[in-house]
């Protein structure tokens, strides 16, 4: 074995993992250090599209924000929510549509555009009728959710700043050459057996990893088959065949390159305004999460409505079942807009 390869190979995966770990942590690091005063309610004028793009960033799950939705929706009283046992919710639309009641200086770009998906989705909705069931809908409200969840994610996409975008495209860069190299030292090294020609299917792999889109269910039933079978099954074979150090060292390039992809993903490098939200957003979910039965018990004498106005954002936050047991504890008057079992039906 000749070692200069082995340490050359290693020092290369490890240079590419972390080029995209550094930014990964770095931004992790800025996020965790915003500033995070106490806060009862998420910013003003956010609807759960703001809050949902403002704190998942480009990584948000687009498909989560329905339900949210049409609790805001109601809780603004622009529609009625009614239980009905054969055609699940009935939903009644009570007047269009108006942005949030917050100042016209407080409205940012973003918020606008925000408010303008929701209202094409909520138009879209009742264009039909000013009534719709849940169940018996479904077939005809496909294609305005499908509308709704392309918007949010297009728009997260667009907010990702050009660093957040930069380094991600780079670290991509870095994994596909990292492999090419470590695959070439090889080669060059031990007999150039044209078993290394193989390597260019696992290779091509890591960019179809990231070229073919995972948003709907069929795309990742698809995907991830054919990418280990275009990638895998040759860097199997490769691994079989190759003498036991050349396979050592491409075997760890490979993880370290498709690590390298895995992490990419997540490098969110957010603007100084964007940290300063997001702080706020992680407050406000952090006082739910610490909050005692005697804090929320105030803020709903203060206003008894506080339940309601902050559960859609509670879904978003993915902190609806932990909030149950302290809620259950308190005796609330149910909303005027929902008929029905709304803790056991919507939230839970």
């Amino acid at each position: 074995m000749k070692t200069w390869v082995f340490v050359v190979c290693i020092l290369i995966s490890v240079c590419t993992v972390m080029f995209a770990l550094v930014p990964l942590i770095i931004g992790k690091l800025r996020l965790n250090r915003a500033l995070r005063p106490i806060e009862f309610y998420p910013p003003r004028g956010y609807s759960p599209i703001d809050v949902m793009n403002k704190y998942y960033s480009h990584r948000l799950r687009a498909h989560e924000i329905i339900n949210p939705l049409m609790l805001y929706w109601a809780s603004r009283g622009f529609v009625k929510i009614e239980e009905d046992c054969k055609r699940g919710l009935k939903i009644t639309k009570l007047k269009e549509l108006e942005p949030p009641e917050v100042d016209e200086s407080e409205m940012t770009n973003q918020m606008r555009n925000n408010f303008k998906i929701e209202k094409e989705y909520f138009d879209g909705l009742f264009e039909p009728s000013i009534e719709l069931y849940t169940l018996a809908a479904l077939s005809s409200i496909k294609d305005v959710n499908k509308k709704l969840m392309e918007s949010c994610k297009q728009k997260a996409k667009k907010r990702r700043t050009g660093k957040t975008d930069w380094l991600a495209g780079l670290s991509l860069v870095f994994a596909e050459l990292s492999i090419i190299a470590i695959t070439l030292i090889n080669y060059a090294v031990y007999d150039g057996d044209g078993i290394y020609a193989v390597m260019l299917f696992p290779i091509i792999a890591i960019i179809l990893f990231k070229a073919i889109p995972n948003d709907e269910p069929i795309e990742v039933m698809l995907k991830y088959p054919f990418i280990a079978v275009w990638g895998g099954a040759p860097l199997a074979v490769v691994l079989i065949f190759l003498p036991y150090y050349s396979a050592l060292t491409i075997g760890i390039g490979m993880a370290a390159s498709i690590a390298t992809v895995l992490i990419s993903s997540h490098i969110d490098i957010r603007s100084e305004k964007n940290i300063e939200i997001y702080g706020r957003i992680r407050a406000f979910k952090q006082f739910l999460l610490d909050a005692e039965k005697d804090q929320l018990e105030t803020l709903i004498e203060e206003n008894p409505n506080y339940y309601f106005d902050i559960l859609p954002y509670c879904y978003i936050l993915k902190i609806t079942k932990k909030l149950k047991e302290k809620f259950d504890k308190i005796t609330t008057d149910g909303p005027s807009w929902y008929l029905g079992e709304l803790r056991d039906t919507l939230m839970f």
